[in-house]
């Protein structure tokens, strides 16, 4: 089988998803193709979209969060592919021609999107009759955001079983939701032992560790978070602290580095190695890292940094007890301090992330997707 996955360059959850994707197709013989599917907006747009999403989410998460409401209301409102066909008869522009003469090629047998933007456009040539390619939506986060009942693909691929009624209350077909799980890469669906991960990393056997990581983008408010947490933090515990590429907070945390409880890393990538070396993760609730971390089965608490999907991710988690969450930071650090001298709390939650995570989403989306496809053609 010949796959094309369009993914987007806002953040990199996107990206790692449609990667775990590829890893899996590949492993099992079949050909696919990641492409940058906003590309197709416009050069103009794409750089609008992109950048403005890392300017609002990293300096402005409230008003982010804000926007988000907002959309999500609007599209809430609109019933299934009205939006659809209000833009099926305007005339394509030069980028979406190239999409269309793309998936129209010859060289693909389905397309699968991990970006709502990349979906819709697909979905506006598929509204339009300008492309027959099947089509499939996998989303990445643990609610319906924003647009995603707008789309007109074959499947929409969800993160659990029980989001199936909030995604076909919002008018999506029932019969086309397909519970798969979000994929993640091979490395995390290994459970390292701590001791080897711990020396692996140079990380001090001996101590309580907690890893905090705020995405790849190092979002929300991280170095007041870190001040709080080490004000708290017990004298034998140890604060890593992961910025991800973002460098000016990485400067800021370095600063503090006379304090013995606390190492600061730039942007790592074997973050599996420190999910199997951690007592505890610390993290916002982004879809991609919080389901790399539950299929780790290690305990997690979570931060409200960045309102929007991931307060709905965080209020996913908590509800299947596989995360405890606080939204004020002060409470937050206490919790920090309590939970790494509370076992019987950290395996409760091990306990409850190997219970609903415990199967390899990659490994069903393929499935479905030539499943899907077979069946339709």
């Amino acid at each position: 089988m010949r796959i094309l996955i369009l993914s987007g360059n806002t953040g990199e959850g996107h990206n790692s998803a449609a990667r775990a994707i590829q890893q899996r197709f590949e492993a099992e013989g079949d050909s696919c193709e990641i492409a940058n599917g906003l590309a197709y907006m416009g050069r103009l747009r794409e750089a609008v979209v992109c950048r403005g999403h890392v300017f609002f989410y990293r300096g402005m998460p409230r008003l982010y969060g804000w926007g988000y409401r907002v959309e999500e209301k609007l599209s809430h409102r609109q019933p299934f592919q009205r939006k659809l066909e209000r833009t099926a008869k305007r005339r394509l522009s030069a980028p979406l021609r190239a999409l269309r003469d793309k998936l129209n090629s010859g060289e693909y047998d389905a397309v699968l999107c991990t970006h709502v933007f990349a979906a819709a456009l697909v979905s506006r040539l598929r509204h339009a009759g300008r492309t027959k390619l099947p089509c499939f939506f996998l989303a990445t986060d643990y609610t319906c955001s924003p647009g995603v009942n707008q789309l007109d693909v074959d499947a929409w691929l969800i993160p659990h079983p029980a989001l199936v009624p909030e995604f076909a209350e919002l008018g999506i077909p029932r019969e086309r939701l397909i519970p798969t799980g979000i994929p993640v890469s091979a490395a995390f669906l290994r459970h390292g032992d701590r001791d080897a991960a711990r020396a692996q990393l140079g990380l001090p056997p001996d101590r309580h560790i907690a890893v905090l990581s705020c995405g790849s983008m190092g979002g929300g408010p991280m170095g007041r978070m870190v001040l709080n947490i080490l004000d708290k933090l017990p004298e034998d515990a140890l604060l890593v602290a992961i910025c991800g590429s973002n460098r000016a907070l990485e400067g800021v945390l370095r600063k503090l580095l006379h304090s013995k409880k606390l190492l600061v890393k730039g942007y790592v990538d074997r973050m599996d190695s420190y999910m199997d070396a951690a007592d505890l993760f610390l993290t916002k609730p982004g879809g991609l890292s919080s389901t790399e971390a539950a299929h780790k089965h290690v305990p997690m608490l979570l931060y409200d940094a960045v309102p929007g999907c991931e307060s709905r991710n965080m209020d996913f988690f908590v509800s299947l007890g596989c995360a405890a969450a606080f939204r004020d930071p002060h409470s937050f650090a206490r919790r920090v301090a309590s939970m790494l001298e509370s076992p019987e709390a950290l395996q409760s939650l091990e306990r409850r992330c190997a219970r609903e995570f415990s199967d390899d989403p990659a490994r069903c989306i393929c499935e479905a997707v030539r499943n899907l496809s077979a069946a339709r053609n």
